[in-house]
């Protein structure tokens, strides 16, 4: 064997353990552009409970997935205080990672389909509307579309945007 070929065999297996030791979280500081730092890695199929236990400077929080189309889930998480979106692919590959503000006194979060001024639209389009009471559909404050392709959130207008209002629904 050549003399470096034990110093490369050796740095490669402290290099494949370290990798291997770290998760979706570990290179985040609160204070840090969080989202660009989760974009492209993946969320580990292991307990959650465990997953928040060993970030709590993050004060890290799962609020849950959705199944938001074929291949698309959405995982909400809390990070240093913030509330984000993942658009995971179902291998649980990060794509695109929105910031939402956290306003739930006067915004409800919003995925599905839409109109704009009176005609439905095809994308999938996730939105925080306007709270109203005893309307079929509120209004949009912010909007992006899924782009289910490309598999990222694309700002968009929300102009003459309506969504259906779920919380008017009455209980089944």
């Amino acid at each position: 064997m050549k003399p470096g070929t034990y110093s490369l065999l050796i740095l490669s297996f402290f290099c494949g353990k370290f990798s291997f030791a770290s998760d979706t979280f570990s290179t985040i500081q609160c204070g840090s552009e969080i989202s660009k730092k989760l974009i492209g890695r993946h969320v580990k199929n292991e307990k959650v409970v465990a997953i928040e236990a060993r970030h709590k400077s993050l004060g890290l929080k799962n609020l849950g997935m959705d199944d938001i189309s074929e291949g698309l889930l959405a995982g909400y998480w809390m990070i240093c205080g913030n509330k984000f979106i993942l658009l995971e692919d179902k291998k649980f590959l990060i794509h695109d990672v929105l910031q939402v503000p956290d306003d739930s006194k006067n915004l409800v979060e919003f995925t599905g389909k839409c109109t704009i001024h009176n005609k439905e639209k095809s994308e999938l389009i996730f939105a925080l509307l306007n709270k109203e009471d005893g309307v079929a559909s509120l209004s949009a404050n912010s909007a992006w579309i899924v782009d289910e392709k490309k598999k990222l959130f694309k700002k968009t207008s929300t102009d003459g945007m309506r969504c259906e209002n779920f919380s008017s629904a009455p209980p089944p």
